[in-house]
C-alpha cells in the first residue's frame, strides 16, 4: 500500500511541475545554432535579432556556430538537443534541400517551426575589377569556357549551391562549384581572388558591394533591390530565373507548445524592434514574418519542391 501511495505522489509531483516550468520559461539563456561559420548571412541576421529578441525574452540569446556538411552538422546537433526550448536552430532553405542531396540524419519533420524572419533573393558577386562588366559578358564567357568560372558557395548541397546549379541550367552554362564552410568564408575567398564569383544572399557581401570592392553580376530577384536600384535582375536581362532563401527558427521535435509560443512572441517583437528594423535595412535583407503554422507549411512545401528540383538537376 505504501508503495502505491508513493507512486501516485510521484506522478502527481511530475504533473505539477509542468505548469511551474511553463511559467518560469526561460530560466536561462537560449542558444541558437547557426549551421554555418560566423560572418555569413544567417549568422549576421540572427546575431542582430538575438540582441533585440533577448530584451523581450528576458534572457540572453547566444549564437553558436556549428559549420560543416553544408549545414548538416548544425542541423543534426539541433535535432539531438533536448526539446525544452533552450536550444534552437536557424532554419534556412538548405534544411529542405540537404536530405535530397546527401544522406542526412534529419529532415524538417525532426523539428517544430517557431517563426520565419526574412526571405531574400540570391545573387552572384564578382570582384569590382573582374573582366565581365555585364551578365551578358559573364554568361558569354561561361558558354565558351565550360567549368572555367569558379563559383564559391556556403557548402555543397546547400541553398546557394542549388541556386547556382539551377541558374546554370536556366542559362545553359556550366560553372565549377567550390564549397566553403559558410557564406562569410566564400566572400573572403572571392576578395582574395581564389574564386571568380560567389553565390550568396543578402547581407553576404553587401558591405563590400557598397565599398566598391565587389559587384552584383547576377541578381535572382523578382524586382530590384532598394539598396541597389541600378542593378537589373537576370529576368530583365533575358534569363527567366528567380530564387532565394528564407531564414527562421526551429526547435527539436516535441518542444512544449507554451515554450514555442513564448519564443515566437519574443522573436516577433524582436523583429519589430526599431533597432532590428534599421539593422535589416542596413544589411539589405527583407523581413518576412510567418508564424509557426504558416512557416511549417512553407518548409513542407519547399521540401517537396526542392526534392523534385534536385532530381531534375541531377539528370
Amino acid at each position: 500500500m505504501h508503495r502505491k501511495v508513493w507512486i501516485v505522489l510521484f506522478v502527481l509531483s511530475l504533473t505539477m511541475t509542468i505548469p511551474i516550468h511553463a511559467a518560469d520559461f526561460p530560466a536561462k539563456e537560449v542558444q541558437v545554432i547557426i549551421p554555418w561559420s560566423a560572418g555569413g548571412a544567417t549568422d549576421l541576421i540572427f546575431r542582430a535579432l538575438g540582441t533585440t529578441a533577448g530584451k523581450y525574452l528576458g534572457k540572453a540569446v547566444v549564437i553558436v556556430n556549428k559549420p560543416g556538411g553544408g549545414g548538416a552538422v548544425g542541423y543534426t546537433e539541433g535535432m539531438k538537443a533536448a526539446p525544452d526550448g533552450y536550444t534552437l536552430t536557424a532554419a534556412v532553405t538548405p534544411l529542405t534541400i540537404l536530405p535530397h542531396s546527401v544522406s542526412t540524419a534529419f529532415t524538417y519533420r525532426n523539428f517544430d517551426p517557431i517563426i520565419n524572419v526574412v526571405q531574400d533573393p540570391s545573387m552572384f558577386l564578382v570582384k569590382s575589377d573582374a573582366a565581365w562588366k555585364s551578365l551578358k559578358e559573364f554568361l558569354g564567357y561561361a558558354k565558351k569556357n565550360p567549368d572555367m568560372i569558379t563559383v564559391g558557395n556556403s557548402g555543397a548541397g546547400g541553398g546557394v549551391h542549388l541556386v547556382a546549379l539551377a541558374f546554370e541550367k536556366a542559362a545553359g552554362v556550366k560553372f565549377n562549384h567550390i564549397p566553403f564552410a559558410g557564406g562569410g568564408p566564400s566572400v573572403t575567398a572571392l576578395l582574395g581572388g581564389h574564386v571568380n564569383a560567389v553565390s550568396v544572399s543578402p547581407p553576404e557581401g553587401v558591405s563590400h558591394v557598397q565599398a566598391g570592392k565587389l559587384r552584383i553580376i547576377a541578381l535572382f530577384a523578382h524586382k530590384r533591390l532598394g539598396m541597389f536600384p541600378d542593378v537589373p535582375t537576370v529576368r530583365e536581362q533575358g534569363v527567366d530565373f528567380a530564387m532565394g532563401m528564407w531564414r527562421g527558427l526551429i526547435a527539436p521535435k516535441g518542444t512544449p507548445s507554451d515554450a514555442i509560443k513564448k519564443l515566437h512572441d519574443a522573436f516577433k517583437k524582436g523583429m519589430e524592434d526599431p533597432a532590428f528594423v534599421k539593422k535589416a535595412k542596413d544589411m539589405a535583407v527583407n523581413p518576412s514574418y510567418l508564424g509557426p503554422q504558416d512557416f511549417g507549411k512553407l518548409i513542407a512545401n519547399d521540401h517537396e519542391f526542392f526534392g523534385k528540383l534536385v532530381k531534375e538537376i541531377k539528370k
